[in-house]
């Protein structure tokens, strides 16, 4: 089945949109036609556009939805605009609004920061409802849902949905199969813009060894993607963030083997911790899963090992989860009872290849459950 969209509201809604209609034109027109002796006033500004009086239903595929009708900014592109401190600010509002199931102040108040409320039925998941925020016109900030049916309190996150590739399906997949409460999924490549961010660690993944961009979506803070984590961080004690991330075949071989490096798993930090963290239980919940197929195995940077790589120790989002106040340019250094979870995937574990895969999203997703004690 394809996308279907649709409105829902009431008429009286709609007469009062046309209404307001109608006096905000009248007055333009007044004003426009009278004047001093001195001569006619300058028209006055325009007035933003008026805010949707319903809301945009959408039945679909949400992981086909992601891949084919959701628009990203591209690398090397200048697609992504960065926010100002008072979209940031706009953002925050609307986004705690949204959690707290305050649809009709979300819907009003969405497109003065250029994104509009939706309500997506997930089509594949039978009809499973979802409230979104996307964007009216692409500016590469995000997209943005809540399950306000799950039981469940964690967030499937991922800020690469292009350079690290089948992310953005692999995060429906999770969200469907772990019952997440919440996903955030960047809009941007992460290197859309040449500008550097001001947080910092540094990359080559862009080109030259330097500065993380603006549009990596893990390495900023002044960014819808981070603000929403953030919320949904704070929201609840109980919240988990589990941010996806793609590993390339020199940190996670994929070559079908038990040589395999399926994962690599962190709370943000390099130090040991004790079997009980959660980044620990999912890595051996997850070797658990891997076990006997013979196609490798997953790796925690928390654990006694030499081989402690993509650990992800200056992802602002883990800083601040972690207790980091200053998530830009500090480290965290406290783990204990961690909330963050950061997997790097090999490419096996983003792919289903069909009828005899063994490794596939799933994979993860069996050991999420496992690990949180969810269905």
């Amino acid at each position: 089945m394809g996308i279907v969209e649709g409105r829902t509201g009431s008429w009286i809604e709609t007469v009062i949109g046309v209404k307001r209609r109608f006096w905000a034109f009248l007055f333009v027109t007044l004003t426009a036609c009278g004047g001093s002796g001195g001569g006619s006033s300058p028209p006055p500004p325009a007035p933003p556009p008026p805010a949707p009086t319903t809301i945009t239903e959408i039945r679909a595929d949400l992981s086909a939805y992601v891949t084919s009708s959701l628009n990203y900014a591209q690398s090397f592109s200048e697609g992504y605009s960065v926010p100002s401190s008072t979209e940031l600010t706009l953002f925050e509002a609307l986004a705690t609004r949204l959690l707290n199931s305050d649809f009709d102040t979300v819907r009003a108040d969405a497109n003065a920061v250029n994104l509009e409320l939706i309500r997506f039925f997930d089509t594949a998941a039978g009809d499973n409802e979802l409230y979104c925020l996307r964007e009216i016109a692409l500016e590469g900030r995000g997209f943005f849902c809540v399950d306000f049916d799950s039981g469940a309190e964690h967030h499937i996150s991922v800020p690469h949905p292009l350079y690290d590739s089948n992310t953005n399906t692999g995060s429906v997949r999770a969200m469907r199969e772990t019952g997440a409460r919440f996903l955030s999924i960047s809009t941007t490549h992460r290197c859309a813009n040449a500008a550097n961010s001001s947080c910092s660690g540094t990359t080559s993944v862009c080109g030259a060894s330097g500065p993380y961009k603006v549009s990596d979506a893990a390495h900023n803070v002044d960014s819808y993607f981070y603000r929403f984590g953030v919320i949904v961080h704070d929201q609840s004690t109980r919240a988990q963030t589990i941010q996806l991330h793609g590993c390339g075949s020199t940190s996670c071989p994929s070559n079908q083997d038990n040589a395999d490096i399926v994962a690599r798993l962190s709370a943000g930090t390099t130090s040991d911790l004790p079997g009980t963290e959660l980044v620990n239980v999912l890595n051996a919940e997850l070797n658990e899963e891997l076990a006997g197929l013979l196609l490798g195995t997953s790796l925690s940077c928390s654990e006694p090992s030499s081989d402690k790589q993509l650990c992800g120790t200056t992802n602002t989002l883990g800083r601040y989860i972690n207790g980091q106040p200053d998530s830009c340019q500090n480290a965290a250094t406290s783990f204990t009872g961690s909330r963050w979870l950061h997997v790097e995937q090999n490419a096996n574990l983003r792919v289903d290849d069909g009828a005899g895969d063994a490794v596939t999203p799933s994979t993860i997703s069996n050991a999420i459950n496992d690990a949180f004690g969810t269905p």
